[in-house]
């Protein structure tokens, strides 16, 4: 599902995301998507749009009648920092995209976790993220709240300059992680939305949603996680189980109540990921057994021509001869 922001904003541009959902086989623009779907959605969306900017112009702009039940919790807590707690609780369960909230020293560092960080429309979406994250705490805390800084994967894009407007500090790009760095000052600004009611209505509520559900959609939550901790180890079930905040038996459980498992989303991702990168890139054999988490190049030789009944390199020349035609 696309967030409700960027539908509004969508719609007051002017875009009819309903009928380009009708467009890419949904119902409507607010109906749970495919992951395709979203992305051709969004692709047929932003070519009216015609902004390469537009994701921070979308986070800057914090509606909080637009607000999830995430978002009505964290502008209910007491000071910026316990609101990007909040954030970092029910976004890891209620959304792909998910907050990590690591303390340094006198700062705190806000890592922001893409799932399927490769897609087309990931720029837009770390966009929408740390635009948010600086609109939404200048706008609750009353001040002109500046991050210590802000790093991001890949190159500067040709609107590099907006960053710097809107932020008001310089962005790094070209790093190896997606992050916004706050001072222990500005985590401690008191929010003016802050009510110890509403943080126990919509903490209680958020509290039985997660017991309730789950989250949104555990398998895409589960897929995510797996593709974060794919870094040269095979991820196990307690670590995704613990990044979800569940046990490895509830996780078990709730997998095959979804007519899967671990092993098979494990599998499932791997294969996804191999077929994308052997296509899409020049990757070596030796570093992409890395990344999917194989001990060897032989490793992946083998579950690779089990799963598409050709070697890796046999598919990368038919991808790449078929991409010429």
């Amino acid at each position: 599902m696309l967030p409700r922001t960027l539908l509004f904003a969508l719609r007051e541009a002017g875009v009819d995301v309903d009928a380009l959902a009708r467009q890419v086989g949904a119902p409507s623009a607010g109906a749970r998507l495919t992951m395709a779907q979203g992305d051709a959605l969004l692709e047929l969306a932003l070519a009216q749009v015609a902004d390469p900017a537009y994701g921070l112009v979308v986070g800057a702009r914090v509606q909080p009648e637009l607000f999830g039940i995430a978002g009505l919790s964290a502008m209910a807590a007491p000071t910026f920092g316990a609101a990007l707690a909040r954030f970092e609780r029910y976004k890891r369960l209620l959304s792909t995209d998910t907050l990590e909230l690591l303390p340094q020293g006198d700062t705190t560092v806000v890592r922001v976790h893409l799932a399927r960080s490769q897609s087309p429309h990931a720029r837009m979406r770390m966009d929408m993220e740390v635009a948010f994250l600086v609109s939404f705490g200048r706008v609750m805390t009353r001040t002109r709240l500046v991050p210590r800084g802000v790093r991001l994967q890949g190159p500067a894009p040709a609107y590099r300059e907006r960053y710097d407007a809107l932020l008001g500090c310089a962005v790094e790009f070209h790093q190896p992680v997606d992050e916004l760095v706050f001072s222990s000052l500005d985590l401690a600004r008191p929010l003016v939305s802050s009510s110890p009611e509403l943080v126990e209505l919509y903490g209680t509520r958020a509290e039985q949603l997660l017991t309730e559900t789950g989250g949104a959609d555990l398998v895409e939550q589960v897929r995510a996680v797996v593709v974060r901790l794919l870094n040269g180890e095979e991820p196990a079930i307690s670590q995704v189980a613990r990044v979800l905040g569940l046990s490895e038996r509830s996780l078990q459980r709730k997998l095959g109540e979804a007519g899967t498992s671990f092993a098979e989303l494990l599998t499932r991702v791997r294969r996804e990921l191999a077929r994308e990168r052997l296509a899409k890139t020049d990757i070596d054999l030796a570093e992409l057994s890395f990344v999917l988490g194989f001990s060897d190049p032989n490793s992946l030789h083998r579950a690779f021509k089990r799963w598409e009944g050709m070697t890796p390199l046999e598919y990368r020349r038919a991808a790449r001869a078929e991409a010429a035609r």
